[in-house]
């Protein structure tokens, strides 16, 4: 599981989370219920900070400067959006899940069996409405062209055609007659079997070969209806002939048949044989099921649902045309209309037109309707938000007549607008039934550009135009919303108004503050030439002298150095563990102290480049020239305000100097909304430095001014050899590791490894540059080779034992990278110029990455190194350090090497799938680890006869830190031989 799952998981999963936002360094929750939250285990993730639960269920998990890209992944995660209500948005929710709500209220919502027979027809005809739409617009075309007489009646198959109208029919006409096919394929993958199968099922019966052995055929009767009948295998048994194309019924009972069939064969044949037997067994069962039983059974079925709406629509074409209209309503929400979609197709494959078509435009122009008369009134109120919902929806029905992002999108949210919905149909379908009913021969969407395919224009035109302007004249003069509801719209537009007054004037106050600004620092400027002029070049020269000699880079990282940090704003100093929230008073993010502001300018403590500037103004990040990071974070919360009473002089990656201005805040504007104005100053880089403590001065004055020292920076005392800042007292004298070990410090014995630069221990350099024809025999082991002079035996002397004692009795090793894997110094392989070797964790045959049977490991994106191809069956561990991903099913491990050499191997390629079964895992994660300890286990013959490559990649995760890593042998491999040679920055 990843940090972002982790998290996710830690507080309760999707489930538990109302809302998620984020601000410079933290995750933001607004959860269900925070009380069980185990705060340890959260801050036990990798990449978690820390963390801080908040009342009113609020939780904050802090990330630091990676926060924006953890918020994008936990955002991406699937349940978070199947399940999670986490958007950030309004809490009225999206449009599935209006439109999931409104399923519950019906029997959908109450019996499991019912949901999932409506979905599987809503999936078998949700993919191709696009197809449908492009063929009905065609079929218009066609229509309005038959009504201006340019040809003649296209729809009545005895009309001849010139060729190029011919060719023009054929465009929409292949779409509903291969209908069929298309949708065997949707139905088919919704139940979960190959849909290539059923597709080629269904073409069976549509082969004009298959047409063709109707002239073998007797005539019968069989429910009023005359059938063609074929007598196969001797007579024995009848082969009923239909013209399957068009039809929808035979595709969606064959596929409720193939679905169950299909997961059958696959769960009783061997996984080794399936993808030859189960497609073939399918194939030979149901395409004989189809042609014999399931075909002749779906054309009944339709004609027998088609007669019953026939019959009713015969019966009384007024009652019909008001029925339709004023049911579709309730239907659509339900999912229940796709059963009529089929009924459309199947009448007019049958009887050459169909008469639903018509009531459903005037269903359809009322649901529009009411979209325009709420489009009206967020247009007249400047509610945007629904502009631009209502925008969308209206153009998508009357253009492409499609209701639900209307539905959806606007209806089920305001119960008041169905009733005058209600009305536009019944008045629409009261127009159709009194002209006597509508009908059309051809499957189309009911829109504007639809108009002209249906048999009588001027009718069809009246009636939705009555259907949609009665709508919409009703949601106009009575509204959509309660009255609350527009109480809240007023007092949000008003909030606005007063916003938008205050924004400007805030603005116009800030310009006239700029140019007063401008105009002082033009006049500062030419005092400054002034002077520079009358300065002598000898003066400027030492100038550039001194300057250059107190300002070197990253002063405050040399050993022992002190450095002062400099308040950004006049107010009063709060120590840390004082300011009035625990992620920055527990230290958290960094360390330092806070400000009561007294001003309301935030400048730059120090010369340096802007990291971080959030553009709500509330937080800078700064990294200064001498090596401190800071974080100022102006007030505590302020990012709630979204850069209200916030100036921002500064972006990401601008160079400032001391003194210039990074922002300025208006505190009456942050204090009303009940923030507090304390900001803290942090270092947020403080394991870089021996302390970082609130500077001596301000216990006894906490009293400010910009520029007086707030914080002072310690720097490390200096390793052995190291030059100390100038001015610090001199380092301790140093022990040689053998000293170190005789005087009982085993931690001193163990990290000794410089030397005065230029000395030498037993003849090898150490700190320096290697002394000349030094050696240091056997330093090498298992993970890192001896560098410059120092000499790996060939004999195989250059084990981790060897190493150490080498290390013990000679007193030090190179600290250039000259130590072994294990026992090197923390961050031996980061030393620059340091060349250090990695071994292979099990025996086998080196492969170069490029030829890793994956590209996710081939082109580098996981990392650099190379691939083995085992001839063992141990994973052991190429050197010293700590597990910091361990998968329980075996197949990868993350090594943090001692050496600063981030490690990770795979064993072999998508072995995840396996869920554990042939590795026998040895470790977890956090572990410690030496070289040589076992990490896994392996059966080869359960990973290869699952069909899975063995192929290990042995991977450098952090490569960018280093200058190279490259490829260090070829062929056969035991466990330790380097395989990958890794080559510090100089």
């Amino acid at each position: 599981m990843n940090a972002p799952a982790e998290i996710l998981a830690s507080i309760g999963g999707a489930d538990n989370v109302e809302n998620l936002t984020h601000c410079a360094t933290r995750l933001r929750f607004q959860l269900h219920d925070n009380s069980g939250i185990d705060e340890k285990q959260v801050e036990s993730i990798p990449g978690v900070m820390g963390a801080v639960s908040q009342s009113g269920n609020r939780y904050q998990v802090v990330i630091g400067g990676a926060v924006e890209s953890v918020y994008n992944d936990i955002m991406a995660l699937p349940e978070m959006k199947e399940g999670g209500s986490a958007t950030g948005t309004q809490k009225s929710g999206s449009n599935a899940d209006v439109k999931s709500a409104a399923k519950e209220k019906g029997p959908r919502g109450r019996f499991t069996w019912l949901d999932s027979f409506f979905d599987f027809l809503g999936d078998s005809f949700r993919p191709i409405l696009g197809s449908l739409l492009g063929a009905s617009l065609i079929i218009t075309f066609m229509a309005l062209m038959g009504t201006l007489g340019v040809i003649g009646n296209w729809a009545d198959p005895r009309t001849e055609l010139s060729p190029t109208w011919q060719f023009i029919n054929l465009c929409w006409r292949c779409v509903f007659y291969f209908l069929p096919l298309m949708v065997a394929y949707n139905a088919s993958k919704k139940l979960g079997a190959d849909p290539w199968i059923g597709f080629a099922v269904m073409a069976v019966v549509m082969l004009p070969g298959f047409t063709s052995l109707g002239q073998y055929a007797t005539h019968l009767t069989f429910a009023g209806s005359e059938i063609n009948v074929v007598r196969l295998f001797g007579g024995h048994l009848p082969l009923t002939i239909f013209d399957y194309g068009s039809q929808v019924f035979p595709p969606l009972l064959m596929a409720a048949v193939l679905g169950p069939l299909y997961k059958l064969l696959k769960k009783i044949i061997s996984p080794n044989v399936q993808l030859i037997f189960v497609p073939f067994l399918s194939m030979l069962i149901m395409i004989p099921l189809t042609a014999f039983l399931i075909g002749p059974l779906g054309v009944y079925a339709g004609a027998g649902l088609a007669n019953g709406l026939k019959a009713v629509n015969d019966f009384s074409p007024f009652i019909f045309a008001i029925l339709i209209p004023m049911l579709y309503p309730f239907m659509v929400p339900l999912g229940l209309h796709w059963p009529l979609n089929a009924i459309m197709l199947l009448n007019i494959q049958t009887l050459g037109f169909d008469f639903i078509q018509g009531p459903m435009g005037a269903w359809n122009f009322a649901c529009f309707g009411a979209t325009a008369g709420v489009l009206f009134l967020s247009v007249r109120d400047r509610d945007v938000t629904m502009r631009q919902t209502a925008t969308g929806a209206l153009a998508a029905g009357l253009l492409g007549g499609i209701s639900e992002p209307s539905l959806y999108g606007i209806h089920l949210r305001f119960k008041r607008i169905y009733p005058r919905i209600l009305v536009g149909c019944f008045l629409g379908g009261l127009v159709q039934g009194i002209g006597g009913g509508l009908t059309t021969n051809a499957f189309v969407f009911t829109s504007l550009l639809t108009i002209p395919a249906f048999s009588n224009i001027p009718l069809y035109a009246i009636s939705i135009a009555v259907a949609f302007f009665s709508s919409m004249l009703l949601v106009v003069f009575f509204d959509y919303r309660t009255a609350d509801e527009r109480a809240e719209a007023a007092k949000v537009r008003a909030t606005e108004d007063a916003d938008q007054a205050a924004e400007e004037a805030r603005k116009a106050s800030a310009e006239a503050h700029k140019a007063e600004l401008r105009a002082d620092d033009a006049e500062a400027r030419a005092d400054q030439a002034e002077q520079r002029a009358a300065t002598t070049t000898v003066a400027a020269e030492r100038a550039a002298q001194v300057a250059t000699a107190v300002a070197p880079a990253r002063t405050a990282l040399a050993p022992n150095a002190v450095t002062q940090i400099a308040s950004p704003v006049a107010g009063y100093v709060v120590p840390l563990d004082k300011v009035p929230d625990p992620v920055f008073a527990k230290g958290t993010v960094g360390l330092g102290v806070g400000i009561d502001p007294t001003g309301d300018t935030i400048t730059s403590p120090g010369d340096g480049k802007i990291i971080v500037a959030q553009d709500t103004g509330h937080a800078f990040g700064i990294k200064l020239d001498n090596g401190i990071e800071l974080l100022i974070h102006v007030g505590i919360d302020t990012v709630n305000l979204g850069g209200t009473g916030f100036d921002v002089h500064v972006a990401r990656g601008d160079r400032v100097t001391t003194g210039d201005v990074l922002v300025r805040f208006d505190r009456k504007v942050i204090e009303s909304a009940g923030y507090s104005m304390i900001t803290p100053v942090l270092v947020t880089n403080p394991r870089k430095f021996a302390s970082v403590t609130q500077a001596p001065a301000t216990l006894s004055s906490a009293l400010v001014a910009p520029g007086d020292t707030i914080i002072t920076v310690t720097a490390k005392p200096p390793k052995d050899g190291a030059a100390a800042a100038p001015g610090t007292p001199p380092a301790p004298a140093h022990r040689s590791a053998a000293q170190a070990v005789a005087a009982g410090d085993s931690k001193a014995g163990a990290s000794a490894s410089t030397e005065a630069p230029g000395s030498s221990v037993g003849g090898a350099s150490v700190g320096g540059s290697p002394a000349p024809g030094s050696t240091v025999p056997g330093v090498s082991a298992h993970g890192v080779s001896a560098h410059g002079d120092a000499q790996a035996s060939p004999q195989g002397t250059g084990t981790a034992d060897g190493a150490r004692r080498a290390a013990t009795t000679a007193g030090a090793a190179d600290s250039s990278g000259s130590a072994a894997a294990s026992g090197a110094a923390p961050g031996s392989a980061l030393v620059a110029g340091a060349v250090t070797e990695i071994g292979s964790p099990v025996a086998g045959r080196v492969v170069a990455l490029s030829d890793v049977p994956d590209p996710v490991f081939s082109k580098g994106i996981v990392g650099l190194g190379v691939g083995i191809d085992p001839t063992g069956d141990t994973i052991t561990s190429p050197g010293d350090g700590k597990i910091i991903v361990a998968q329980d099913t075996g197949h990868a491990f993350g090594i943090k090497l001692d050496n600063g050499i981030e490690l990770l191997i795979h064993v072999g390629i998508d072995t995840v799938n396996l869920g554990g079964t042939g590795f026998d895992v040895h470790v977890a994660r956090g572990d410690r680890v030496t070289t040589g300890d076992v990490l896994v286990r392996f059966d080869r013959k359960v990973i290869e006869s699952a069909g899975y490559s063995m192929i290990t990649p042995v991977l450098v995760t952090n490569p960018r830190k280093f200058a190279s890593v490259t490829q260090a042998a070829q062929g056969a491999v035991t466990p330790g031989e380097g395989i990958i040679t890794v080559t510090a920055k100089q």
